[in-house]
């Protein structure tokens, strides 16, 4: 192991620690940074003898279309190289028990797969190369092309998606929306060029976070990424997502769909992003308010009132930023009425703060989910990668218990009154016309709330 690896070893203090260990999870094992800009974090979690890869790279989507041209690439990433044909891509892949899949978004393209213990390296290898010079010839796109077209436009029919794509524009505007959300057209006109063009420009290595977890040495694993990844190529600077702005509170915008015996309710307010000392606290308060099955919704909605059969509160956190979420789905005849009863549990989070019960309910649900969802490497993996993409740090699941422990009821209070305001709450709702009748504000399509 050369010395400019070995200095980069983590040292929080003490050794890394092996799995859970009194509700806290695991510390990563090394976490360093190539001299091309690539981030490597390694996790030694020898349960089974896998290892777990997470590759994030992310990148700004500024013009529309390239969300769908980042997809397409993401889609031939696995298909093959330059120099090797998708047939003997695979046969390598299954000569170590591997798979790699590769996906992308309006801010990143995340490639998630696994192999082998002892096939690491070579597998390593083909990721790089593949990363380095995809297959980009006419007889590898042009499949993966219709695809993709297919996929996006079957998923602009279902309820969900027309819902997020609304909340998209209703948030950010009809500009950034067109820029984050690829059309099926879009897809299909891409072409080799598009492609050349996406990749010189948003797929290098500074800014990526390549994540290991499994059944490794660390000190190994490391070397083989320095060997195989150092000669990646940076990319331009400044290849960052965009932070989301702020967006203001208003009335909620309905989406017809003639005949639907269910509404699709979206809401979404804004909120503090993970790197925020008061995350913790907000986390907390959302949980009491819809967050878990123990929340002042879900008995409020589902149990007590039996309107919504899907529904919770999440916090959406991209880098920068967060929304707070709140979803439902109901029958088309209860809309209205569960409409008000989520207004008057925003309302309730100001005039009744969480009680000390409840907040000790969110914590220790916070805590013990969080180290049981992250207790098999893939999931620590997955959870690793997609935390580093939004920008905390390496250890932030380490310290979530001891952040959520000291986190005072005024604290959680302060964040009801805060981030709960029903006029700080925008949002959507896909529904028939009769559902929302009663809420339309002449024919402009808003509602009220």
């Amino acid at each position: 192991m050369t010395a400019g690896v070995a200095k980069n070893l983590l040292s929080y203090g003490s050794r890394p620690e092996k799995g859970v260990v009194a509700g806290r999870l695991q510390l990563p094992d090394a976490d360093l940074t190539l001299g091309n800009g690539l981030r490597v974090v390694v996790c030694s979690a020898p349960v089974v003898p896998l290892v777990e890869i997470r590759l994030t790279v992310p990148y700004a989507a500024t013009a529309p279309g390239e969300v769908a041209h980042c997809q397409l690439l993401a889609e031939l990433l696995p298909r093959g190289s330059a120099h090797r044909s998708a047939g003997d891509h695979d046969a390598a892949l299954a000569a170590h028990g591997a798979t790699l899949n590769a996906s992308a978004d309006a801010r990143k393209l995340t490639v998630t797969g696994h192999t082998m213990a002892d096939g690491l390296p070579p597998v390593l290898a083909l990721l790089a190369e593949a990363l380095r010079g995809p297959r980009l010839t006419e007889e590898a796109v042009a499949p993966e092309r219709e695809r993709l077209a297919r996929r996006i436009r079957l998923a602009t029919h279902q309820p969900a998606a027309l819902a997020q794509h609304a909340l998209l524009r209703r948030r950010y505007g009809e500009e950034r929306a067109a820029r984050w959300q690829p059309t099926p057209e879009q897809a299909a006109a891409c072409t080799r060029d598009d492609l050349a063009r996406v990749h010189a420009r948003h797929l290098g290595a500074r800014g990526a976070v390549l994540v290991l977890v499994g059944d490794l040495e660390p000190e190994e694993a490391l070397v083989s990424v320095t060997e195989l990844f150092g000669a990646w190529e940076p990319g331009p600077e400044g290849d960052l997502p965009e932070v989301p702005p702020w967006f203001p509170g208003g009335p909620l915008r309905h989406v017809d769909r003639p005949g639907a015996v269910q509404s699709v309710i979206r809401l979404a307010a804004p909120a503090l992003p993970r790197t925020d000392p008061g995350y913790p606290a907000l986390h907390l308060a959302q949980l009491v308010f819809g967050g878990s099955f123990a929340s002042r919704l879900v008995a409020r909605l589902r149990e007590d009132k039996g309107y919504a059969y899907q529904l919770g509160s999440g916090v959406e956190s991209v880098p920068g930023a967060s929304t707070l979420m709140v979803e439902a789905d109901t029958a088309a005849e209860h809309t209205v009425a569960a409409l008000a009863v989520i207004r008057e549990e925003l309302e309730r989070m100001a005039a009744e703060p969480p009680s000390a019960r409840e907040i000790d309910a969110a914590r220790s649900y916070a805590a013990g989910s969080t180290a049981t969802a992250m207790s098999a490497p893939g999931a620590l993996a997955s959870g690793l990668a997609n935390l580093l993409h939004v920008g905390v740090r390496a250890d932030w699941l380490h310290n979530w218990g001891p952040l959520l422990d000291g986190v005072s009821p005024d604290q959680v209070g302060e964040a009801a009154r805060r981030f709960f305001r029903p006029a700080d709450v925008t949002g959507v709702v896909v529904a028939d016309e009769r559902a929302v009748a009663p809420l339309c504000r002449g024919t402009t399509g808003e509602l009220s709330f």
